[in-house]
């Protein structure tokens, strides 16, 4: 009896082993890849190493989602494990976490209908995500964009085939720096970003924008459209500034103080738009 087991438990650790030395982790990347293609043409998903994990689900070592050749994030490792029980039923759930931008990301992810045309249900977190580590941030050439962004993201496409999302975000730490400078200005620091979003197709509504800084605070809405590649999508946003003393002593270099004076509102902030492209926005006080 006590050879069975030996030789049972030897069975399955050699098993094991094969399993994971030999996964077919090419022939699966090659498999994601076509399924992205045929559901989102121009998505591609790129993977330095798969293999499988335990308890079972699967590890991607370096992936990276690219849009038209356009890396737009990337994450040391991604860990995605199935719910055991959800297998049996009609709609899966998908545990995904990992590394991403020196952050962390948690999330969940629900298919249905997963063999034709799949419809997903995105909820996912992140925290400690640094942004100037995003690729897509590194490709905005009018200015450089730092901080420590947290938030959530809540998708779907199951009610649209086009998909709709909602996503808030709270940077903090922030700083911007301007190239060429922007009214005399090289840099802004900021304390909190905190926005909320609304996503529907390639439409991208600012719902709100609150920032608050030693220089300034500030509130916004307005719209994005997203465009190919992600740096030419324009910008329709205008909002409310209220400089701060420190702040209306280096804008006096640029515009007298007068004038300065006659753009606030009855609340005190200066009218503001900004227009044209993520990576050439127009600035204008109203």
């Amino acid at each position: 009896m006590k050879k069975k087991i030996a030789y049972s438990g030897y069975i399955i650790i050699v098993m094991v082993f094969f399993l994971y030395y030999l996964f077919p982790g090419d022939a699966v990347t090659a498999y994601i890849n076509y399924q992205i293609k045929h559901k989102s043409p121009g998505v591609q998903l790129s993977i330095m190493e798969l293999k499988p994990s335990f308890p079972p689900g699967i590890k991607l070592l370096a992936p990276n989602l690219l849009y038209q050749n356009q890396s737009l994030i990337t994450a040391d490792f991604l860990d995605v494990k199935p719910s055991y029980i959800s297998l049996f039923a009609s709609d899966k759930i998908f545990f995904i976490t990992g590394d991403i931008s020196e952050g962390r990301l948690d999330s969940t992810v629900c298919v249905a209908n997963i063999s034709e045309n799949p419809a997903l249900d995105i909820n996912a977190s992140f925290e400690n995500i640094q942004i100037s580590q995003i690729p897509a941030i590194k490709e905005f050439e009018s200015y450089l964009i730092s901080g420590i962004a947290d938030g959530n993201i809540v998708y779907s496409n199951k009610e649209d085939p086009a998909g709709k999302g909602n996503a808030g975000i709270i940077v903090t730490d922030s700083t911007v720096q301007f190239v060429p400078a922007l009214f005399g200005i090289d840099q802004l620091a900021f304390k909190t970003i905190d926005a909320d979003f609304e996503i529907i197709n390639q439409r991208v509504t600012l719902k709100k924008l609150n920032i608050s800084s030693r220089e300034i605070s500030a509130h916004a809405s307005g719209l994005i459209v997203l465009m190919k590649p992600l740096y030419k999508s324009t910008i329709n946003i205008h909002g409310e500034i209220k400089p701060h003393p420190t702040f209306i002593k280096q804008l006096s270099t640029i515009l007298p103080i007068d004038m300065i004076a006659k753009k606030k509102s009855k609340t005190g902030g200066i009218p503001f738009r900004i227009t044209g492209s993520l990576d050439r926005p127009n600035f204008s006080f109203r």
